[in-house]
């Protein structure tokens, strides 16, 4: 079976020859060019060259249609750090006023030139790529969206402290968010995406209150999941065991856990009816060998049974992870047998 044919079938519970490897190389495009990060990252054109690099050298599941996540802020003016070490970050809040809420509007995504890149990068791997691997493409769920927009004291403040402020402001702007962030979901799948993913950071354990993550952060995803035509995978980036239980019936097809989430116990907390996708420590992961990499895979495949793509957590493997662990983690997946 092919790459996508193994991945489908572990999502859907069906036979597979060996467990499906799905490392998030976002960055290692630029080595595989010879590029540095800012050079590959500022303009990202060499995207789908990139990728395919990647394939031809580790030979693993799927591509990555997108350069970072952060590029979803840009539509809304925010401007970008460029860095040779890692991914960008944002480098100034667009809202700095709960008052400014109101007067947000709505960006076309698709109409922004750097997110016209990532399209059509996703439209280049999918004429190489389609039915043979899986295609991903992400975006910023909308309710950690608000956080690179105006930070994310502001946003936790509006909603655990400000009654009144939260009363007034918070419902308009998760509407907000959700509206673009379905509408760019969904230009990513028409693009050739297979799947995206939903970064939902700030929903984890990690960060707030399981009652905040049922009143506020739950139905929004729900929603969001719900409104997307295409396979979703949801990604909570920190801890998701403490909120598992919840995700149970989330219409997702898959969960991308942490390296703190034990796959034995979220799939006991979930059931058996999502496929989950973890969850090597990305900083254990730089200074490993690859002998403890293998170990630790190894390990890891024991514990998660059927329905699991072997990968690391999330949001991607850094820059520096060397390339042999990367190999490592790669080649016990492709060497395993199929789950009893």
């Amino acid at each position: 079976m092919n790459s996508l044919q193994r991945v489908v079938a572990a999502v859907t519970g069906g036979p597979i020859d060996r467990p499906p490897v799905l490392p998030v190389l976002l960055q290692q495009g630029a080595r595989e060019l010879g590029m540095s990060l800012r050079e590959y990252f500022q303009r990202p054109t060499r995207l789908a060259e990139g990728q395919t690099r990647l394939i031809d050298h580790f030979g693993h599941d799927g591509v990555f249609a997108f350069p970072h996540v952060v590029q979803d802020t840009l539509p809304w003016g925010a401007p970008l750090r460029f860095s040779d070490e890692g991914p960008p970050s944002v480098d100034a809040m667009v809202i700095r006023r709960y008052e400014e809420i109101p007067d947000l509007r709505v960006p076309d995504p698709t109409s922004h030139e750097y997110l016209r890149h990532t399209l059509e990068s996703a439209r280049s791997l999918a004429a190489e790529f389609k039915g043979e691997k899986l295609i991903v493409g992400a975006v910023i769920g909308p309710f950690s969206l608000p956080t690179l927009l105006m930070g994310t004291g502001k946003f936790l403040s509006l909603i655990v402290q400000h009654d009144a402020m939260r009363e007034r402001y918070l419902e308009p702007l998760l509407e907000t968010m959700f509206r673009y962030t379905t509408r760019w979901a969904n230009a990513q799948l028409e693009a050739g995406c297979d799947i995206v993913v939903i970064a939902e950071g700030i929903a984890s354990a990690s960060v707030i209150q399981e009652n905040t993550f049922l009143k506020h952060a739950l139905p929004l995803l729900d929603r969001t999941v719900r409104a997307i035509d295409g396979l979703v995978g949801v990604e909570l980036v920190g801890d998701a065991l403490p909120f598992a239980r919840h995700l149970r019936h989330l219409p997702c097809a898959v969960l991308l856990i942490g390296s703190g989430d034990a796959p034995d116990a979220m799939r006991a907390a979930i059931g058996p009816d999502k496929a989950l996708m973890g969850n090597l420590n990305n900083l254990e992961l730089i200074r490993w060998e690859p002998d403890r990499v293998e170990f630790e895979a190894h390990r890891l495949l024991d514990l998660a049974g059927d329905r699991f793509i072997l990968s690391n957590q999330g949001p991607e493997i850094p820059w520096a992870v060397p390339t042999a662990n990367i190999e490592a983690l790669i080649r016990v997946a492709q060497r395993a047998p199929a789950p009893a």
